[in-house]
């Protein structure tokens, strides 16, 4: 059931993550399937709901630094207060040691949690009001397209849980998730907020993308496939390739999602304009457009979107043209 996001909705949402019941709530994110952390029952729902594998750790949301610090253990105070204060509210998740406050269920039996801090005042709300951190995965089937909007909540669910209905997010894409190794920040899952944007805010700290030896399945969302329409996804490197594509499958229905920039290149064929906040909803809409496939052109615009590069080789049926 869909509901608007209004005072009373809010307090409506609080009260049943209160009483151990899982709601879909928005962030600036994607929606998240929420539920509290202390509540093993709604834990285990969620997972349930989702049809999410149990060795995928969920992020915990919080509404403050200070909420943050009870749990995380003593030893990464520094580290959560450090990136914290300088790129929270926002979209990153900052993965530290975990303080006995946390489960296992919500970890996945790892010693760490993955920590955030939403930017909207309609999470922090409901977070104030539930008077309890939230554990939240996007509130989608496990594999599909992260939700943007209620309406994809409630395709995907099915009616199974109150969606607070907050408009479309902000991003459309999910939260980066960090590690602090030393004096480097690793990023284990690239999302919203960019490496330039982290290095930019902490100054002294450098910032690279994690390598084998980083321990990435600490990060939720890394293991498994996601992201994925239920419509064949193809990646090209240009408009040949794409117009070879088309070629090649003449009785298919085809949407090309490209670049505003690569628009002018690609006439006469069906385009939608490609960014990162409009990729899961693109992919949306094009299986409610029925279409076989959906062909998008990888430009220097999207190459260097690590983020959305990230989630289109994901989603894709193969990396090349095909």
């Amino acid at each position: 059931m869909i509901v608007p996001a209004t005072p009373d909705s809010i307090r409506s949402a609080a009260e049943q993550l209160r009483s151990g019941a899982v709601v879909a709530i928005p962030t600036e994110t994607v929606y998240g399937l929420a539920c509290a952390i202390d509540a093993p029952e709604a834990i285990r729902r969620v997972f349930e709901l989702k049809g999410r594998p149990s060795d995928n750790p969920l992020i915990v949301h919080v509404a403050s630094l200070e909420q943050a610090l009870t749990l995380a253990d003593v030893a990464d105070h520094d580290i959560v207060r450090r990136l914290g204060s300088a790129l929270w509210p926002g979209p990153l998740t900052i993965v530290v040691r975990r303080s006995g406050l946390v489960s296992d269920a919500v970890t996945a039996g790892l010693d760490t949690v993955a920590l955030r801090m939403p930017d909207h005042p309609v999470t922090r709300e409901i977070i104030l009001q539930a008077g309890v951190p939230l554990a939240a995965p996007s509130a989608n089937l496990s594999g599909r397209p992260s939700p943007t909007r209620a309406e994809h909540v409630e395709a995907d669910l099915r009616g199974a849980v109150m969606v607070v209905d907050a408009g479309p997010c902000t991003y459309g894409l999910e939260s980066t998730v960090v590690r602090v190794l030393g004096t480097q920040v690793v990023i284990l899952r690239q999302g919203a907020l960019s490496a330039a944007t982290i290095e930019s805010a902490l100054g002294t700290m450098s910032v690279r993308a994690a390598s084998a030896s980083d321990e990435v399945h600490r990060s939720p969302g890394t293991r498994h496939r996601h992201y994925a329409p239920n419509v064949p996804v193809v990646l090209c490197d240009s408009p040949e390739q794409i117009g070879a594509t088309i070629e090649a499958h003449p009785s298919e229905r085809m949407l090309v999602l490209c670049s505003a920039d690569a628009i002018a290149a690609l006439p006469g064929v069906p385009t939608r304009e490609l960014s990162a906040s409009s990729l899961f909803d693109e992919f949306r809409r094009a299986e409610a457009l029925q279409v076989d496939r959906i062909v998008v052109l990888c430009d220097d615009n999207v190459r260097t979107d690590a983020a959305l590069l990230n989630r289109l080789q994901r989603a894709a049926e193969t990396s090349h043209a095909s």
